[in-house]
Protein backbone atom coordinates (compact mmCIF):
# COMPACT_ATOMS: atom_id res chain seq x y z
CA UNK A 1 0.00 0.00 0.00
CA UNK A 2 1.14 3.47 -0.88
CA UNK A 3 -0.16 6.86 -0.56
CA UNK A 4 -0.58 8.15 -4.50
CA UNK A 5 1.54 11.59 -5.42
CA UNK A 6 -1.00 14.41 -4.55
CA UNK A 7 -1.39 17.77 -7.11
CA UNK A 8 -3.25 20.59 -5.84
CA UNK A 9 -7.04 20.45 -6.37
CA UNK A 10 -8.64 23.55 -8.76
CA UNK A 11 -11.40 24.82 -10.59
CA UNK A 12 -12.69 24.87 -13.27
CA UNK A 13 -14.44 22.33 -15.97
CA UNK A 14 -11.52 20.25 -15.77
CA UNK A 15 -10.77 20.21 -12.28
CA UNK A 16 -11.53 16.52 -10.39
CA UNK A 17 -14.07 17.67 -8.22
CA UNK A 18 -15.66 20.53 -9.86
CA UNK A 19 -19.32 20.80 -9.78
CA UNK A 20 -19.61 17.49 -8.21
CA UNK A 21 -21.78 17.16 -5.11
CA UNK A 22 -20.02 15.29 -2.08
CA UNK A 23 -22.37 14.36 0.85
CA UNK A 24 -20.23 13.63 4.46
CA UNK A 25 -22.09 11.96 6.86
CA UNK A 26 -20.40 13.06 10.10
CA UNK A 27 -20.99 11.71 14.16
CA UNK A 28 -22.09 13.63 16.69
CA UNK A 29 -19.81 16.85 18.02
CA UNK A 30 -18.07 14.92 20.55
CA UNK A 31 -16.97 12.21 19.01
CA UNK A 32 -13.55 12.63 18.59
CA UNK A 33 -12.57 15.29 16.40
CA UNK A 34 -14.34 13.62 13.57
CA UNK A 35 -16.38 16.99 13.20
CA UNK A 36 -13.11 19.13 12.77
CA UNK A 37 -12.07 16.66 9.63
CA UNK A 38 -15.57 17.28 8.30
CA UNK A 39 -15.44 20.86 8.57
CA UNK A 40 -11.73 21.14 6.78
CA UNK A 41 -13.12 18.71 3.65
CA UNK A 42 -15.58 20.83 3.60
CA UNK A 43 -13.98 24.30 3.14
CA UNK A 44 -11.39 22.02 0.59
CA UNK A 45 -14.40 20.82 -1.42
CA UNK A 46 -15.91 23.69 -1.46
CA UNK A 47 -12.38 25.77 -2.49
CA UNK A 48 -12.36 23.14 -5.36
CA UNK A 49 -16.06 23.88 -6.66
CA UNK A 50 -17.71 21.41 -5.44
CA UNK A 51 -20.71 21.50 -3.25
CA UNK A 52 -20.21 20.29 0.22
CA UNK A 53 -23.05 18.68 1.79
CA UNK A 54 -22.68 17.23 5.55
CA UNK A 55 -25.20 15.47 7.18
CA UNK A 56 -25.27 15.25 11.07
CA UNK A 57 -27.20 15.69 13.99
CA UNK A 58 -28.43 19.06 14.72
CA UNK A 59 -26.81 21.45 16.59
CA UNK A 60 -24.03 24.36 16.49
CA UNK A 61 -21.71 22.26 14.16
CA UNK A 62 -24.31 23.44 11.29
CA UNK A 63 -23.40 27.03 11.58
CA UNK A 64 -19.63 26.24 11.48
CA UNK A 65 -20.33 24.28 8.48
CA UNK A 66 -22.80 27.77 6.72
CA UNK A 67 -19.17 29.84 7.64
CA UNK A 68 -16.89 27.56 5.55
CA UNK A 69 -19.44 27.14 2.44
CA UNK A 70 -20.88 23.78 3.11
CA UNK A 71 -24.71 23.15 3.70
CA UNK A 72 -26.28 21.30 6.73
CA UNK A 73 -28.75 18.45 6.85
CA UNK A 74 -29.91 17.42 10.11
CA UNK A 75 -30.13 13.32 9.98
CA UNK A 76 -29.90 10.81 13.34
CA UNK A 77 -26.88 9.62 12.83
CA UNK A 78 -26.43 8.63 16.32
CA UNK A 79 -29.00 6.20 16.27
CA UNK A 80 -28.06 2.43 16.64
CA UNK A 81 -31.54 0.99 16.88
CA UNK A 82 -31.84 -1.72 13.90
CA UNK A 83 -35.08 0.21 13.54
CA UNK A 84 -34.16 3.69 13.19
CA UNK A 85 -30.97 2.58 11.14
CA UNK A 86 -33.00 0.51 8.67
CA UNK A 87 -35.15 3.55 7.79
CA UNK A 88 -32.33 5.24 8.29
CA UNK A 89 -31.23 4.39 4.71
CA UNK A 90 -34.42 4.67 3.20
CA UNK A 91 -34.03 8.35 4.64
CA UNK A 92 -29.95 8.57 3.75
CA UNK A 93 -31.20 7.42 -0.37
CA UNK A 94 -33.85 9.50 -0.25
CA UNK A 95 -31.43 12.85 0.10
CA UNK A 96 -29.31 11.42 -2.02
CA UNK A 97 -31.31 11.22 -5.03
CA UNK A 98 -33.25 14.89 -4.12
CA UNK A 99 -30.10 16.42 -3.29
CA UNK A 100 -28.02 15.03 -7.10
CA UNK A 101 -25.47 13.62 -4.98
CA UNK A 102 -22.15 12.07 -7.02
CA UNK A 103 -20.64 10.82 -3.74
CA UNK A 104 -20.95 9.26 0.26
CA UNK A 105 -18.40 10.11 2.64
CA UNK A 106 -19.69 7.71 6.02
CA UNK A 107 -17.27 9.05 8.91
CA UNK A 108 -18.32 6.53 11.51
CA UNK A 109 -19.39 2.88 11.89
CA UNK A 110 -22.66 3.48 12.47
CA UNK A 111 -22.89 5.81 9.53
CA UNK A 112 -21.25 3.33 7.03
CA UNK A 113 -23.47 0.65 7.99
CA UNK A 114 -26.68 3.28 7.04
CA UNK A 115 -24.26 4.74 3.81
CA UNK A 116 -24.01 1.00 2.77
CA UNK A 117 -27.45 0.54 2.20
CA UNK A 118 -28.26 3.74 0.95
CA UNK A 119 -25.45 3.87 -1.89
CA UNK A 120 -26.49 0.02 -3.01
CA UNK A 121 -29.68 1.14 -4.05
CA UNK A 122 -28.82 4.89 -5.86
CA UNK A 123 -25.44 3.04 -7.10
CA UNK A 124 -23.53 6.19 -5.61
CA UNK A 125 -19.79 5.71 -4.68
CA UNK A 126 -19.21 5.39 -0.74
CA UNK A 127 -15.85 6.24 1.16
CA UNK A 128 -15.50 4.57 4.56
CA UNK A 129 -12.98 4.30 6.82
CA UNK A 130 -11.73 1.59 9.43
CA UNK A 131 -11.91 3.61 12.67
CA UNK A 132 -8.73 4.69 14.80
CA UNK A 133 -5.85 1.68 14.95
CA UNK A 134 -8.60 -1.38 14.68
CA UNK A 135 -8.93 -4.03 17.33
CA UNK A 136 -7.29 -6.65 15.63
CA UNK A 137 -10.10 -8.68 15.99
CA UNK A 138 -12.34 -9.77 12.87
CA UNK A 139 -15.79 -8.39 12.32
CA UNK A 140 -18.43 -10.12 14.53
CA UNK A 141 -21.62 -9.10 12.34
CA UNK A 142 -22.19 -6.72 9.15
CA UNK A 143 -22.59 -3.79 11.19
CA UNK A 144 -18.85 -4.26 12.49
CA UNK A 145 -17.81 -5.18 8.77
CA UNK A 146 -19.64 -2.23 7.15
CA UNK A 147 -16.28 -0.31 7.31
CA UNK A 148 -14.82 -2.17 5.07
CA UNK A 149 -17.62 -2.26 2.42
CA UNK A 150 -17.11 1.45 0.84
CA UNK A 151 -15.56 1.60 -2.58
CA UNK A 152 -12.22 3.26 -0.64
CA UNK A 153 -11.46 2.94 2.80
CA UNK A 154 -9.89 5.51 4.30
CA UNK A 155 -7.02 4.28 7.41
CA UNK A 156 -5.08 6.63 9.66
CA UNK A 157 -1.66 4.97 9.09
CA UNK A 158 -0.03 2.30 7.53
CA UNK A 159 -0.01 0.38 10.76
CA UNK A 160 -4.01 0.60 10.55
CA UNK A 161 -4.25 -0.41 6.97
CA UNK A 162 -1.85 -3.19 7.40
CA UNK A 163 -4.35 -4.68 10.85
CA UNK A 164 -7.47 -3.87 8.23
CA UNK A 165 -6.45 -5.79 5.66
CA UNK A 166 -5.67 -8.70 7.55
CA UNK A 167 -9.39 -8.31 9.04
CA UNK A 168 -10.89 -7.81 5.85
CA UNK A 169 -8.68 -9.52 3.15
CA UNK A 170 -11.06 -8.37 0.74
CA UNK A 171 -10.57 -4.56 0.93
CA UNK A 172 -6.48 -4.32 0.37
CA UNK A 173 -7.17 -2.96 -3.06
CA UNK A 174 -9.83 -0.29 -1.48
CA UNK A 175 -7.47 0.94 1.32
CA UNK A 176 -6.05 4.34 0.94
CA UNK A 177 -4.15 5.89 3.90
CA UNK A 178 -5.30 9.90 5.12
CA UNK A 179 -3.89 10.27 8.29
CA UNK A 180 -5.31 12.51 11.01
CA UNK A 181 -5.12 16.36 10.69
CA UNK A 182 -4.29 19.17 13.78
CA UNK A 183 -4.51 22.69 13.38
CA UNK A 184 -1.37 23.36 13.52
CA UNK A 185 -2.08 26.60 14.65
CA UNK A 186 -2.86 25.66 17.83
CA UNK A 187 0.11 23.26 18.41
CA UNK A 188 2.47 26.64 18.65
CA UNK A 189 4.78 26.34 21.59
CA UNK A 190 5.66 30.14 21.35
CA UNK A 191 1.70 30.81 22.00
CA UNK A 192 1.95 29.32 25.38
CA UNK A 193 3.14 32.23 28.10
CA UNK A 194 4.86 31.35 30.80
CA UNK A 195 1.34 31.95 33.15
CA UNK A 196 -0.16 28.70 31.56
CA UNK A 197 3.27 26.91 32.09
CA UNK A 198 3.85 27.44 35.80
CA UNK A 199 -0.43 27.18 36.65
CA UNK A 200 0.86 23.43 34.94
CA UNK A 201 3.65 22.66 36.84
CA UNK A 202 1.81 24.17 39.95
CA UNK A 203 -1.43 21.53 39.07
CA UNK A 204 1.48 18.73 39.45
CA UNK A 205 3.24 19.92 42.48
CA UNK A 206 6.23 20.26 40.83
CA UNK A 207 8.85 22.42 42.37
CA UNK A 208 11.49 25.03 40.84
CA UNK A 209 14.35 22.54 40.25
CA UNK A 210 12.14 19.74 39.01
CA UNK A 211 12.14 18.23 35.70
CA UNK A 212 9.09 16.54 34.17
CA UNK A 213 8.56 13.33 32.84
CA UNK A 214 4.97 13.61 31.29
CA UNK A 215 2.26 10.61 30.89
CA UNK A 216 -1.01 12.09 29.66
CA UNK A 217 -2.89 9.06 29.21
CA UNK A 218 -6.12 7.52 31.09
CA UNK A 219 -4.92 5.15 33.40
CA UNK A 220 -5.43 1.65 32.81
CA UNK A 221 -3.51 -1.39 32.11
CA UNK A 222 -2.99 -0.88 28.91
CA UNK A 223 -1.29 2.17 28.92
CA UNK A 224 1.31 1.56 30.63
CA UNK A 225 1.50 3.39 33.88
CA UNK A 226 3.01 0.50 35.41
CA UNK A 227 6.00 0.48 33.34
CA UNK A 228 6.37 4.16 33.88
CA UNK A 229 6.95 3.82 37.64
CA UNK A 230 9.32 0.56 36.72
CA UNK A 231 10.94 3.24 34.63
CA UNK A 232 11.07 5.46 37.78
CA UNK A 233 12.31 3.04 40.27
CA UNK A 234 15.47 2.76 37.68
CA UNK A 235 16.23 6.20 36.69
CA UNK A 236 15.86 6.48 40.93
CA UNK A 237 18.29 3.71 41.86
CA UNK A 238 21.32 4.76 39.24
CA UNK A 239 20.91 8.10 40.77
CA UNK A 240 19.54 10.16 38.60
CA UNK A 241 18.12 13.44 40.66
CA UNK A 242 15.23 16.43 40.42
CA UNK A 243 12.96 14.28 38.18
CA UNK A 244 9.00 13.98 39.39
CA UNK A 245 7.09 11.45 36.69
CA UNK A 246 3.52 12.91 36.20
CA UNK A 247 0.75 9.95 34.91
CA UNK A 248 -2.04 12.53 33.96
CA UNK A 249 -5.47 11.04 33.35
CA UNK A 250 -8.37 9.98 34.66
CA UNK A 251 -8.52 6.64 35.86
CA UNK A 252 -11.12 3.70 34.26
CA UNK A 253 -11.73 2.11 37.61
CA UNK A 254 -10.95 3.36 40.80
CA UNK A 255 -9.35 0.28 42.04
CA UNK A 256 -6.37 0.64 39.14
CA UNK A 257 -5.61 3.86 40.45
CA UNK A 258 -5.31 2.66 44.42
CA UNK A 259 -3.09 -0.22 42.20
CA UNK A 260 -0.67 2.55 40.85
CA UNK A 261 -0.26 4.51 43.86
CA UNK A 262 0.97 0.84 45.64
CA UNK A 263 2.92 0.26 43.15
CA UNK A 264 5.08 3.46 43.31
CA UNK A 265 5.15 2.92 47.20
CA UNK A 266 6.67 -0.49 46.64
CA UNK A 267 9.25 0.57 44.62
CA UNK A 268 10.34 3.37 46.42
CA UNK A 269 8.98 6.14 44.31
CA UNK A 270 5.82 7.21 46.09
CA UNK A 271 7.91 10.91 46.59
CA UNK A 272 8.63 11.55 42.76
CA UNK A 273 5.47 10.08 40.93
CA UNK A 274 2.13 11.89 41.07
CA UNK A 275 -1.00 11.03 39.77
CA UNK A 276 -3.28 13.76 38.60
CA UNK A 277 -6.69 14.45 36.48
CA UNK A 278 -6.43 14.80 32.97
CA UNK A 279 -4.55 17.95 31.89
CA UNK A 280 -7.13 20.62 30.47
CA UNK A 281 -4.51 22.49 28.87
CA UNK A 282 -2.27 20.33 27.20
CA UNK A 283 -0.09 22.68 24.85
CA UNK A 284 0.99 24.30 28.26
CA UNK A 285 1.72 20.81 29.61
CA UNK A 286 3.60 19.47 26.68
CA UNK A 287 6.11 22.94 26.66
CA UNK A 288 5.96 22.59 30.86
CA UNK A 289 7.35 18.62 30.23
CA UNK A 290 10.74 18.61 29.81
CA UNK A 291 9.89 14.65 28.03
CA UNK A 292 6.53 13.39 27.39
CA UNK A 293 5.71 9.61 27.63
CA UNK A 294 3.33 7.16 25.46
CA UNK A 295 4.35 3.62 27.18
CA UNK A 296 0.68 1.86 25.92
CA UNK A 297 0.84 -1.79 25.48
CA UNK A 298 -1.88 -1.80 22.74
CA UNK A 299 -2.12 0.41 19.02
CA UNK A 300 -4.87 2.22 20.65
CA UNK A 301 -2.83 4.18 23.28
CA UNK A 302 -0.68 5.76 20.61
CA UNK A 303 -2.80 8.38 18.99
CA UNK A 304 -3.93 11.82 19.26
CA UNK A 305 -2.18 12.93 21.94
CA UNK A 306 1.05 11.35 21.19
CA UNK A 307 0.77 13.27 17.68
CA UNK A 308 0.01 16.71 19.77
CA UNK A 309 3.00 16.23 21.59
CA UNK A 310 5.14 15.57 18.91
CA UNK A 311 3.86 18.52 17.20
CA UNK A 312 4.82 20.89 19.88
CA UNK A 313 8.02 19.65 19.86
CA UNK A 314 7.84 17.67 22.84
CA UNK A 315 10.95 15.32 23.42
CA UNK A 316 8.34 12.19 22.97
CA UNK A 317 9.51 8.64 24.24
CA UNK A 318 6.66 6.43 22.75
CA UNK A 319 6.24 2.69 22.88
CA UNK A 320 7.40 0.77 19.61
CA UNK A 321 3.10 -0.26 19.17
CA UNK A 322 1.06 0.80 16.55
CA UNK A 323 1.93 3.78 14.31
CA UNK A 324 4.59 4.89 16.97
CA UNK A 325 7.16 4.45 14.05
CA UNK A 326 5.11 6.82 12.04
CA UNK A 327 4.95 9.35 14.40
CA UNK A 328 7.86 9.12 15.66
CA UNK A 329 11.40 9.06 14.20
CA UNK A 330 13.90 6.95 15.68
CA UNK A 331 16.32 4.06 15.43
CA UNK A 332 16.37 1.17 14.37
CA UNK A 333 13.58 2.39 11.73
CA UNK A 334 14.91 5.45 11.22
CA UNK A 335 18.60 6.90 10.47
CA UNK A 336 19.86 8.64 13.76
CA UNK A 337 20.28 11.91 12.99
CA UNK A 338 16.58 11.74 11.20
CA UNK A 339 16.01 10.83 15.17
CA UNK A 340 13.05 13.24 16.45
CA UNK A 341 11.66 11.61 19.65
CA UNK A 342 12.58 7.65 21.21
CA UNK A 343 10.71 4.13 20.55
CA UNK A 344 11.00 1.48 23.35
CA UNK A 345 10.46 -2.28 23.03
CA UNK A 346 6.61 -2.51 24.25
CA UNK A 347 6.66 -3.11 28.59
CA UNK A 348 10.31 -2.99 28.82
CA UNK A 349 10.69 -0.67 31.87
CA UNK A 350 14.43 -0.99 31.86
CA UNK A 351 14.61 0.47 27.88
CA UNK A 352 12.12 3.12 28.49
CA UNK A 353 14.33 4.28 31.42
CA UNK A 354 16.92 3.81 28.95
CA UNK A 355 15.19 6.62 27.02
CA UNK A 356 13.76 8.66 29.29
CA UNK A 357 17.56 8.95 30.60
CA UNK A 358 18.96 9.99 27.05
CA UNK A 359 16.12 12.79 26.23
CA UNK A 360 16.66 13.94 29.69
CA UNK A 361 20.54 14.26 29.13
CA UNK A 362 20.68 16.05 26.23
CA UNK A 363 22.44 19.26 25.46
CA UNK A 364 20.66 22.53 24.71
CA UNK A 365 21.42 21.66 20.43
CA UNK A 366 20.64 17.87 20.15
CA UNK A 367 17.48 18.86 22.02
CA UNK A 368 16.24 21.99 20.16
CA UNK A 369 17.26 19.68 16.74
CA UNK A 370 15.34 17.19 17.92
CA UNK A 371 11.98 19.42 18.55
CA UNK A 372 12.70 20.78 15.30
CA UNK A 373 12.41 17.76 13.45
CA UNK A 374 9.48 16.63 15.67
CA UNK A 375 7.09 19.58 14.58
CA UNK A 376 8.50 19.48 11.28
CA UNK A 377 7.51 15.94 10.43
CA UNK A 378 4.41 16.07 12.55
CA UNK A 379 3.42 19.44 10.27
CA UNK A 380 4.66 17.13 7.01
CA UNK A 381 2.13 14.06 7.56
CA UNK A 382 -0.71 15.50 10.24
CA UNK A 383 -1.42 18.99 9.08
CA UNK A 384 -5.40 19.75 8.31
CA UNK A 385 -4.52 20.97 4.94
CA UNK A 386 -2.36 17.41 4.58
CA UNK A 387 -5.38 15.18 5.56
CA UNK A 388 -7.98 17.51 3.39
CA UNK A 389 -5.72 17.10 0.42
CA UNK A 390 -5.35 13.46 0.62
CA UNK A 391 -9.13 13.13 1.09
CA UNK A 392 -10.27 14.71 -1.66
CA UNK A 393 -8.01 13.07 -3.69
CA UNK A 394 -9.29 9.67 -2.75
CA UNK A 395 -12.64 11.54 -3.43
CA UNK A 396 -11.70 12.12 -7.26
CA UNK A 397 -10.13 8.51 -7.25
CA UNK A 398 -13.59 7.39 -6.58
CA UNK A 399 -15.17 9.58 -8.97
CA UNK A 400 -13.08 8.71 -11.70
CA UNK A 401 -14.14 4.87 -11.73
Amino acid sequence: MKVETLTPFRRGADAPLSGRKVLQIAPPVLAGGEERAALAVTAALVNAGARALVASEPGAFASELQAVGGLHIPFPVASKNPLGMTLNVRRLARIIEEEGVDLVHARSRVAAWVAVGACRKTKRPLITAVQGETSGASARSGFEAAVAEGDRVLAGSYFAAERAADIFPAALARLRIVRLGLDLAQLSPEGVGRARVAKAREAWGAAPHERIALAPSRLAPDRGQRVVIEAAAILKDRGMQDIRFVLAGEAAKPAFARELDALAANRGVKSIVTRTGATADRPAAFVAASVVVFAASEPEGIARTSIEAAGMGALVVASDVGAAREIVAAPPHDEPDARSGWLAPTGDAAALADAIEAALNLGASAREAIRARSRARIAEFYSLERMARDTLAVYAEALAR
